[in-house]
């Protein structure tokens, strides 16, 4: 009877020996886990941009006699080489800007005489399926190279026609033409900025960095 109360005994303690071992080992788990997921967070805080961003301007370059402009170019004012691309828009506006909601006809309201557009290549002016005029290399800026940081002429010449008087209710109103070219330029690195922002109009750049532009 003595053995085995003494065994009766001896069963509890070792138990109670193995739980606290047990207890022991989780606290040790829980501990490093802790630590692991403080470690993953603390070394996951936001990182501080230290890039300036660059900036793309643009500016036209014309030479204006009379109801003659010619010579149209565009340069790049920014601070990086971008890709330039060009809208022209003719409209008829009165003294107070104000447009005509009738489109003037080219070869009778004004006559027009754009660069060579037609091939694809570097250096030139292509039309594109979108309406837009892209030169198809890119175009250091005025920071990077003051004397040659313009595309080529887009436009020789182009001329106006005589006014267009149009009588309404409260008299005659006298509207001039208006031949307006507006430049817009975006960053050419990396190339599939060009693509994904004017893919209207651009259909890859080349590895030398030249554009193919889709055309109808």
């Amino acid at each position: 009877m003595y053995k085995g109360k003494r065994l009766k005994q001896e069963k509890p303690r070792r138990w109670q020996k193995s739980k606290a071992m047990l207890v022991s080992l989780l606290l040790i788990i829980g501990v490093t886990i802790s630590g692991t997921l403080a470690y993953i967070v603390a070394d996951s805080g936001p990182v501080k941009n230290t890039f300036t961003p660059s900036e793309v301007t643009t500016e036209v370059v014309e030479t204006v006699l009379g109801k003659t402009k010619s010579d149209v170019q565009i340069k790049n004012t920014g601070d990086t080489t971008a890709y330039i691309r060009a809208a022209v828009v003719v409209t008829w506006q009165d003294e107070a800007g104000n447009i005509l909601g009738e489109k003037p006809v080219e070869g009778t309201d004004y006559t027009i005489e754009y660069a060579d557009v037609a091939q694809q290549g570097a250096d030139r002016w292509i039309e594109g399926a979108d309406g837009f005029y892209y030169w198809t290399s890119p175009v250091l800026s005025e920071d990077e190279n003051a004397n040659d940081c313009t595309t080529g002429v887009l436009i020789n010449s182009c001329e106006a026609k005589p006014n267009k008087v149009i009588s309404t209710v409260e008299g005659a109103v006298t509207y001039h033409l208006a031949v307006e070219v507006i430049g817009s330029g975006i960053q050419s690195v990396p190339a599939s900025v060009v693509t994904q922002a004017w893919e209207c109009g651009v259909k890859e750049v080349s590895d030398d960095g030249t554009l193919t532009i889709k055309q109808q």
